[in-house]
């Protein structure tokens, strides 16, 4: 009788139960090498080092000097990363007989066929080894420059890592998982580039939005076509200009002070 209660509620209330949905798999965590941290923190010690103990009191930094740290440091890593992207989305990179080269042009080129793969994947730590060569070159030249120099390389490294954070929760939103307020804020409030800016750039041919930060590069990709999308000039630029040489060059120079 109570069997029978049971069965006829059902029928006049309905069955509401519904089988669950099976658990998504999380959003893999990212992280940084111990060595790349360690470059990063001795860099960063080494100029408040030289900042507090070795400098005049007339020769400290001001207000003025942080502003023109930060914006130095975000132009450049903007156009940096920017072309980082475009050389390594060449189809010649492929062939290239630099391994590193070859084995990174075909992750990247491999990402437009399986976006979401970067979502189980440390894509921060990807770079762990770019950062650690210029962080490294920071402190190697570190004789030589002033504690401002030295926080613009840290903080290249900084707005790359943001960048590469970026495009991690760019395609974790698209794929419907929340993320942090940084990015989720950063990107609705126009700081970071949006998941649905960085979706162009992941429509056949992927010729265009090679950015990760919101910078010039509509300027850099107009020289670009203008110069007919010239590989050889890519590569010129990717061996000469990265953040680990320029370091010398601009030190060669007197740029760097």
């Amino acid at each position: 009788m109570t069997v029978q209660v049971e069965k006829l509620h059902k029928v006049v209330h309905g069955d509401h139960a519904s089988p669950k949905k099976p658990a998504r798999a999380p959003l893999f965590k990212q992280s940084q090498k111990t060595l790349t941290l360690c470059l990063l923190s001795a860099l960063t010690l080494a100029a408040f080092f030289q900042e507090a103990i070795m400098r005049d009191a007339e020769t400290r930094m001001t207000c003025k000097t942080v502003l023109y740290i930060l914006v130095v440091s975000y132009c450049y890593c903007d156009y940096w990363l920017w072309m980082l992207h475009c050389f390594l989305d060449r189809k010649e990179n492929l062939e290239s007989r630099i391994p590193d080269i070859k084995e990174f042009a075909t992750k990247f080129q491999d990402h437009h066929d399986f976006p979401t793969k970067v979502l189980y994947e440390n894509h921060l730590g990807e770079i762990d080894d770019l950062v650690s060569a210029v962080a490294g070159m920071g402190l190697l030249l570190g004789y030589w420059t002033s504690p401002a120099t030295k926080l613009i390389v840290v903080g290249v490294c900084m707005w790359g890592s943001l960048g590469s954070l970026n495009h991690f929760y760019g395609h974790a939103l698209t794929n419907g998982y929340d993320i942090p307020p940084l990015y989720k804020y950063g990107q609705r409030w126009g700081l970071l580039p949006t998941a649905k800016h960085h979706k162009t750039h992941h429509t056949a041919p992927f010729e265009m939005n090679w950015n990760f930060l919101n910078g010039f590069y509509r300027i850099y990709e107009a020289i670009y076509f203008s110069t007919g999308s010239s590989y050889n000039a890519l590569f010129a630029m990717f061996y000469t200009c990265n953040p680990a040489v320029i370091q010398t060059w601009a030190l060669a120079l007197g740029i760097l002070a």
